[in-house]
């Protein structure tokens, strides 16, 4: 299932990123239509289509048993409110400079790019966290930086 959700997500992002580098290619966007604001449309139309679904899957009795256990494992509300308002700030912000990193790059570098980012992370959280990782997971993340060198050395041969 964790592998049909990741596939799918970095589908849908790939999409994203193609679509959006179409509509930000050399088109006038309109008076008020930045690229920024184009991430801010974008977000609003992407969680009222996933608010339906979210519900629908994990319903409000989850979101309340998960609040329930955060309190009665010791956080308040305020502090809990405060780290989900930062939480959704920090991800909207950093989803915002890809967005406009999108707009000077083309689409596969972009994903590419992005590959790579997990990659860099997986080995941070590593490092840093001494998080362990299995063979499987080694191999994953040698085939995403071997992908990434081969479609760099590609582009550069071919410019």
């Amino acid at each position: 299932m964790s592998f049909i959700a990741g596939t799918g997500s970095a589908v849908t992002s790939a999409a994203k990123a193609i679509l959006s580098k179409k509509v930000l290619d050399g088109k006038s966007l309109g008076e008020n239509l930045t690229p920024a604001n184009m991430f801010a449309v974008l977000s609003i139309l992407g969680f009222c289509a996933i608010l339906p679904v979210s519900l629908a899957l994990e319903g409000p009795a989850k979101a309340s048993a998960a609040w329930s256990a955060a309190l009665a494992a010791g956080y308040t509300t305020p502090y809990l409110l405060k780290l989900l308002a930062c939480s959704g700030f920090l991800y909207y912000i950093y989803n915002e400079v890809a967005f406009l990193a999108l707009a000077e790059v083309a689409p596969v570098t972009h994903a590419v790019t992005n590959t790579v980012k997990r990659v860099v992370i997986i080995l941070a959280s590593i490092l840093v966290f001494k998080t362990t990782i299995t063979p499987l997971g080694a191999a994953g993340s040698a085939i995403t930086v071997a992908g990434a060198l081969l479609y760099a050395l590609a582009k550069n041969k071919y410019k």
